[in-house]
């Protein structure tokens, strides 16, 4: 069976990072700056900041822009629970833009369709490696005098025009988990041009505490499982025979076993937050830099190449492409189905894995700000979307053997 997921990290990155951690100080110093220096260098920014995680990251640019209590911050309505949660967490208030039917993102008119006086700033999310439209967004946003705060956790590399993702705002996050295309076995990063801006994020940087070693072996140690979970053979005669048999009525239990509960977030979930990435994550990252275009590239081949077969075959809901001058890194490859849950089913059937995601239609959460009748679409969405392996470990034939399936699960 061809796993869902494929860790970015290799062998030799994931044994190097474990022999860092355990030989080296858990301390900051002159790795995190040059990290530091060549993340701002690779994006196009003139600093970065290497924070613990995506919704840290968030966190420290909202505490930083220091917006008075109750400034309304408008996200897409099919987010992650965290970034609406850090929102409220600091007194402001998240406000839901409706998404495109078809590209899932916020557009300029869902932008201003909710903006009022009370409106401070705008996350746009680029979207499993699909960089949202920002030309109109930015023209509103700088005509209404609010701030964008670009959330790059899904397309860490993309591009739009000869700017990365991530130059666009007035600041930018990243976030470096194991699952994504770019990985420092945990941490984030955040970016920005403004020299006040930067000062008062390393400032409150500053006030961290290190991280315990422990922390460290255990991301190492869990995309060292991952790693050999997913080799093809072991996967099959183990998890995928299991997968199998699940139900096709609900998440599968790998699916229940990774994803966070959605809440609001406390402050002691935020203090334990608060640890400064090591130099050993530093070199991972500094590592990943040297292949990260590399794999993108690839990234960008496979996934063109399944909607090609797709489209072959006529399969309805396939990913857009981006706007002329936008990118598609495919960081996870979606498509929506009424049945998801049977549709899996079937998919894995023919020896290929899914996952439903861990994206939420937040504007009908009441715990998150959001209403019971919250956004059509993002509801819609939030109901029907299902992922299809999409990673550079993947081989032409496993291409052509995606949408072989995908035919069959909807046309059983």
């Amino acid at each position: 069976m061809i796993p869902r997921f494929s860790p970015t990290a290799g062998w030799s990155e994931i044994f190097s990072f474990l022999g860092d951690v355990m030989t080296a100080p858990q301390k900051t110093s002159s790795a995190t700056t040059e990290f530091e220096h060549a993340f701002a260098e690779y994006v196009g920014r003139k600093h970065a900041v290497f924070a613990p995680s995506g919704r840290m990251s968030l966190w420290l640019v909202l505490q930083a822009l220091d917006y008075l209590p109750g400034s309304e911050i408008i996200v897409p309505s099919f987010t992650y629970f965290a970034i609406p949660a850090v929102i409220q967490l600091l007194g402001l208030k998240p406000v839901y833009a409706e998404i495109d039917p078809l590209t899932f993102e916020l557009s300029a008119a869902s932008v201003e369709a909710v903006m009022t006086e009370q409106t401070r700033a705008v996350i746009p999310t680029h979207l499993f490696g699909r960089t949202c439209e920002m030309t109109a967004l930015k023209t509103l946003c700088d005509a209404r005098d609010v701030t964008i705060i670009e959330d790059c956790a899904q397309c860490m590399g993309a591009s739009i025009g000869d700017k990365k993702a991530g130059t666009f705002g007035t600041a930018a996050y990243f976030t470096f988990g194991i699952t994504k295309n770019f990985t420092t076995f945990g941490g984030g990063m955040l970016a920005c041009e403004d020299d006040a801006l930067y000062s008062r994020i390393q400032e409150l940087m500053n006030t961290f505490h290190s991280p315990e070693k422990a922390r460290q072996i255990k991301e190492g140690v869990t995309a060292l499982a991952m790693r050999l979970a997913t080799r093809r053979p072991l996967f099959s005669a183990s998890l995928g025979l299991l997968l199998r048999g699940a139900s096709s009525r609900s998440p599968d239990f790998v699916q229940t076993a990774f994803e966070e509960h959605v809440s609001a977030l406390s402050v002691q979930r935020i203090e334990s937050g608060k640890w400064r990435p090591t130099d050993a994550q530093a070199r991972a990252g500094l590592r990943q830099l040297k292949s990260l275009d590399t794999k993108n590239e690839t990234r960008r081949e496979r996934g063109n190449a399944l909607i090609s077969n797709l489209k072959k075959m006529d399969c309805r809901g396939i990913p857009l492409a981006a706007n002329a001058d936008g990118d598609h890194i495919f960081v996870s490859f979606a498509l929506t189905r009424a049945d998801r849950y049977a549709f899996g089913g079937r998919l894995r059937r023919r020896g290929v894995d899914t996952a439903t995601g861990y994206m939420s239609d937040c504007s009908s959460i009441p715990e998150l700000g959001g209403e019971s009748e919250g956004c059509l679409q993002a509801a819609r969405v939030a109901n029907e979307i299902i992922h299809l392996p999409l990673y550079p470990d993947l081989t032409e034939r496993d291409i052509k053997r995606i949408a072989n399936a995908v035919l069959f699960a909807d046309h059983p």
